[in-house]
């Protein structure tokens, strides 16, 4: 009998959690699409060189959550671990990197924050080492990374950057001003108040898939950066176009999954309650409508969100190249 009243007791704790997850659920719902935005059939005319080729470093692990918290009408049974990664573009011209993931010194920067905020973002690194020491373990001198073009400079995007202090630091005004006046558990002054070598990024590129402006790194159309403002006030994505005809787009965060650009949905609704995500929430929005009507005209571009961890396994790995 008392067996009985304890299965009793779990089927009610599950009816009763799967109603608290039907409820918070409840405000998620698919972003309106509308018509195709203008310029978007039209794709960019590349040159991309020889040599030209691209890896990922995957410097840490989140200890994540629920799906359903990652991105709005996920399932709350699967559980989420979002990564943090640097990509590393090599061109004959030069090589940079798109965001440095975590560096050598994110032990003591991350203790600025305070228990609650350490506990929410906490990171494991498993193992894996620093941008810095990986590419030093491969003999890759650490002063040929000539370029970091932070796709934004939240804390776990830029944390790296003390590891390459005679690297060219691109960000747009809007960017560092918003760095400048914010504070923790988003922005870690400490990651950036050394920076030596700053370069103004501005948008006066022609009109590229839909966004207004772009900008042409090595002028051969084959690194562009694109404006993302939203997440933050100056995110940029990068459109990578390789010798073999492979493209792939990195959009930093306007969402923390693939499955957001898919539906198209926002991160969970109570998550933007229990934290402040984004900058300008419409804006961002807006963003992940345009890379998903992006995805259907162009099915062959892979998008790449920051933080995927299922995408970032099709992607490879260094000292792995893709060319």
């Amino acid at each position: 009998m008392l067996w009985k009243r304890a299965g009793w007791a779990v089927l009610g704790l599950i009816l009763l959690l799967a109603l608290g997850c039907g409820l918070i659920s409840a405000g998620d719902h698919k972003l309106p699409v509308g018509p195709e935005l203008a310029g978007l059939a039209t794709f960019p005319a590349a040159q991309p060189p020889q040599g030209l080729a691209f890896t990922t470093l995957q410097t840490s692990q989140s200890n994540g959550a629920a799906e359903a918290l990652i991105v709005a009408g996920g399932r709350w049974w699967v559980h989420r671990r979002p990564v943090q990664v640097a990509v590393l573009v090599r061109h004959p011209k030069g090589q940079l990197l798109f965001d440095t993931g975590l560096g050598r010194q994110v032990d003591a920067q991350f203790a600025g924050n305070n228990l609650f905020h350490r506990q929410v973002f906490a990171y494991e690194r498993g193992g894996r080492l620093p941008v810095a020491d990986q590419l030093q373990r491969q003999g890759w001198p650490l002063k040929d990374i000539k370029m970091i073009v932070p796709s934004h400079m939240h804390w776990d995007h830029i944390s790296g950057l003390p590891d390459f202090p005679d690297a060219e630091v691109w960000a747009t005004p809007a960017e560092r001003e918003e760095a400048g006046h914010a504070h923790a558990p988003a922005f870690l002054r400490s990651q950036f108040d050394g920076v030596k070598h700053w370069r103004e990024l501005r948008f006066e590129g022609p009109p590229v898939l839909g966004f207004a402006h772009s900008h042409d790194v090595f002028g051969d159309g084959s690194v562009l950066l694109l404006p993302l403002g939203g997440h933050t006030a100056g995110q940029v994505g990068m459109l990578l176009s390789l010798p073999s005809g492979q493209c792939y787009l990195f959009t930093g965060d306007v969402t923390w999954a693939i499955e957001g650009f898919h539906k198209p949905a926002d991160r969970s609704w109570l998550l933007r309650r229990i934290l402040p995500l984004d900058h300008d929430p419409a804006a961002n929005q807006a963003a992940i409508v345009h890379i998903h009507q992006l995805m259907k005209r162009h099915p062959g571009i892979t998008v790449v969100p920051a933080h995927d961890e299922n995408v970032l396994k099709s992607l490879p790995h260094f000292p792995e190249l893709r060319n």
